[in-house]
C-alpha cells in the first residue's frame, strides 16, 4: 500500500508538472536548437560514442551526451518540436524521482522528500530547462550527477566514476562532483578522502583542458579570476536561486550556522556545484542553477521536517503563486518568440524546395530571438550540402563572394514576417531603383547599410551603393520612414545625396512617417553605373539602447524620370 502511494504523489506532482507547462508543446527552436540540429546530422553515433569515451576535448564533438540526442532526434522526427520538449519532461521527471530518493538516501523522511522533490520540479529559475530544449545539456548532466551520487552512496561506491564521466560530456559543470564529494566525507561520510582522488584526478584533467583552452579567448565564454566577475555573478545568481533580489546571500551563513549536519552539507553544496560560473560573467543565466538546485532541493528536505504542518502550507502558498507568475512571464517571452522562428525556417525550406542547387547563401538579418549561428543552422538543416557557403552580408567574406557566382540572398522583414529573398546571376545587370520590399540587392550596396526590417533598411551617417543611371534620368527619388522615436528625439531628419562624389544638395523630412523626397539631376545621353552616396546632416543615436548609429531609415532610392 506504501508503494502505491509512492507511485501516485509521484504521479500527481508529473500531472501537475505537465498541465502547469502544457503550452511549452506550443514553443519552438531557438538559435542553439536549429545549430545542433544542422551540426549532427553530419555525424555518426560512433563518433559521438568515442567523443563520449575520449578523455580529450573534442572542438565539434565537446558534450556528446547531449549532442546525440539532437542527433537522434534529428534524424527520427526532424523539426517535430512536441518530441523535443517531451524528451526534455521526461528527463526532468526523472532527476524529481532522483532528488527524492537522494533525499531519503541521506536520512530525510517521506514528507520532507517530498517537499524537496516538489522545490526542485517547479523551480521558476530553470523556466528554460522546461520550455527550451537547447538547455538539455544542463538536464543531462544532472542526470547522470545525481546518478554519480546514488552510486557514491552504495557498498561499490566506484561505479559513480562512470556517470560523473557522462554527467561531464553531458556539461562541464559536472566537474564540480568531487568537490561534493568531499564535502559529504566531512560532513556527513566517514572521512574516507582518499576515495575521491579518482574522480579529482578526472576532474583536474578535464579543468587544465578547459583553462587553457578558454586562456586564448577573449569572449562571453571566457573565464575570468578577478573579483569583479565573482562580484557579477554572486549579484545574478543569490538574485535567482530564491527569485527575490540577493535573497541567496542568506544561504551562505545559513550554510555554517545551521545545526543539522545534513541541512549544512546540502547548503555547502550549492556554491561548490556552481564552480566554473563564478568566473564566468558573460554567461549569465539562471537556467544554469538546474544543478545546484539538488542543493537547496535537499536542504528544504531536511529543514522542512522542523516545521509545522502550517508553516509549510504557507511556504508553498507563497512559493508555489509566486512560481506561477514567473512561468506566465516566461510563457509569454517564449510564445513570441518560437512562432517567428518557426516561421522564418518554414519560408527557408519552401525556398530551398524551389532553389536546391545553391551552393552560396547570404543572410541579412533574421528574426529578433535568433542570432546568426540560428540562422547558419537553419540553412545546413536544409541545405544539406557540405560545400554550402554562407556569410552574413555585412561581413568580409560576403564581400569577396558578391562578385563571383551565382548567389541567393535571403532577408527577413521582422514587421511583415515575411522572408526577402533574391538569387543573382553573375551576368545580371545592375538596376536603378531598388526597393527594400521588394528583394535583397545588396550586392548593389557599399558600406553603411543595416539588415532590413519592416520594409526599410537603416543606413549609418554614411551610406554607399551602386546603381544604373539611365540615359535621359532626370530626379533620384529616396523614401523613408520617420518614426515616433526619431521623430520626438530628433525632429527631423536631413540627407545630403552625392553622385560619384558630387554633391546634389539636401533634402529634409520633418514629418512622421512614410514621405519621397527627390533630387533634380542632369539628364544623360549614355546609361551608366555610378556610386551614389547618402550622408546624414546629423547622426541618429536613439534613447532605446540600441548602440548603433544610424542616418535614416531608408525603404526604397533609386533613378527615376518625371
Amino acid at each position: 500500500m506504501l508503494q502505491v502511494r509512492r507511485v501516485a504523489l509521484f504521479l500527481a506532482l508529473a500531472l501537475l508538472f505537465l498541465a502547469a507547462n502544457r503550452a511549452a508543446y506550443k514553443g519552438w527552436f531557438m538559435d542553439d536548437d536549429l545549430d545542433n540540429l544542422a551540426w549532427t546530422q553530419h555525424h555518426t553515433l560512433p563518433e559521438f560514442a568515442a567523443g563520449l569515451a575520449s578523455p580529450l576535448f573534442a572542438e565539434f564533438n565537446y558534450r556528446p551526451a547531449g549532442h546525440v540526442i539532437y542527433h537522434l532526434l534529428g534524424k527520427h522526427v526532424g523539426l517535430e518540436y512536441g518530441w523535443y520538449v517531451a524528451v526534455m519532461h521526461l528527463l526532468h521527471l526523472v532527476n524529481v524521482l532522483l532528488v527524492w530518493l537522494l533525499a531519503r538516501r541521506l536520512g530525510a523522511g517521506e514528507r520532507g522528500a517530498g517537499v524537496g522533490a516538489l522545490l526542485f520540479a517547479f523551480h521558476m529559475a530553470c523556466f528554460d530547462a522546461y520550455w527550451k530544449p537547447m538547455f538539455v545539456f544542463d538536464v543531462v548532466a544532472a542526470l547522470f550527477y545525481l546518478l554519480a551520487l546514488h552510486a557514491y552512496l552504495s557498498p561499490r561506491w566506484w561505479l559513480a566514476l562512470l556517470p560523473f564521466w557522462f554527467a561531464y560530456k553531458g556539461k562541464e559543470l559536472a566537474v564540480t562532483l568531487p568537490a561534493v564529494l568531499l564535502l559529504y566525507e566531512f560532513t556527513l561520510g566517514e572521512r574516507r578522502w582518499k576515495r575521491v582522488l579518482p574522480f579529482a584526478a578526472i576532474a583536474a584533467s578535464f579543468t587544465l583542458q578547459g583553462v587553457f583552452k578558454n586562456a586564448p579567448t577573449d569572449n562571453d565564454y571566457t573565464l575570468r579570476f578577478t573579483p569583479l566577475a565573482v562580484w557579477r555573478t554572486l549579484e545574478f545568481y543569490s538574485s535567482k536561486i530564491l527569485l527575490l533580489p540577493w535573497a541567496g546571500l542568506l544561504l551562505i551563513p545559513a550554510g555554517w550556522l545551521v545545526k543539522d549536519r545534513r541541512a549544512r552539507f546540502a547548503l555547502l553544496a550549492i556554491p561548490l556545484m556552481l564552480g566554473p560560473l563564478w568566473f564566468l560573467p558573460g554567461r549569465l543565466f539562471a537556467v544554469y542553477l538546474y544543478l545546484p538546485l539538488i542543493g537547496l532541493a535537499l536542504w528544504l528536505a531536511f529543514a522542512s521536517e522542523r516545521w509545522r504542518g502550517w508553516v509549510l502550507a504557507l511556504f508553498f502558498a507563497v512559493w508555489l503563486p509566486w512560481n506561477y507568475q514567473l512561468l506566465r512571464e516566461g510563457r509569454k517571452a517564449a510564445l513570441t518568440i518560437g512562432p517567428e522562428n518557426r516561421e522564418y525556417v518554414e519560408q527557408i525550406a519552401a525556398f530551398a524546395q524551389k532553389n536546391p542547387n545553391l551552393r552560396t547563401i547570404l543572410f541579412d538579418g533574421g528574426p529578433a530571438g535568433m542570432n546568426e549561428w540560428g540562422v547558419r543552422g537553419a540553412l545546413r538543416w536544409h541545405y544539406r550540402h557540405p560545400g554550402l557557403r554562407m556569410a552574413a552580408v555585412n561581413s568580409e567574406e560576403a564581400r569577396k563572394w558578391l562578385e563571383t557566382g551565382e548567389i541567393a540572398l535571403i532577408g527577413w522583414d521582422r514587421a511583415r514576417r515575411t522572408l526577402i529573398t533574391a538569387v543573382r546571376n553573375e551576368a545580371e545587370p545592375d538596376v536603378a531603383y531598388i526597393a527594400m520590399s521588394e528583394g535583397l540587392r545588396v550586392w548593389q550596396f557599399g558600406e553603411g547599410w543595416y539588415p532590413i526590417e519592416g520594409g526599410f533598411r537603416w543606413t549609418q551617417p554614411r551610406a554607399f551603393a551602386r546603381l544604373l543611371r539611365p540615359a535621359g534620368a532626370r530626379e533620384f527619388e529616396v523614401r523613408t520612414n520617420l518614426g515616433p522615436l526619431q521623430f520626438a528625439e530628433q525632429g527631423r531628419v536631413g540627407l545630403e545625396l552625392l553622385i560619384e562624389g558630387e554633391s546634389q544638395g539636401v533634402q529634409v523630412w520633418d514629418r512622421e512617417g512614410w514621405f519621397v523626397r527627390r533630387w533634380a539631376v542632369e539628364p544623360e545621353e549614355d546609361e551608366r553605373v555610378v556610386e551614389i552616396e547618402l550622408r546624414a546632416v546629423a547622426p541618429y543615436r536613439p534613447s532605446n539602447g540600441d548602440p548603433r548609429v544610424f542616418g535614416a531609415a531608408v525603404a526604397a532610392l533609386g533613378f527615376v524620370s518625371r
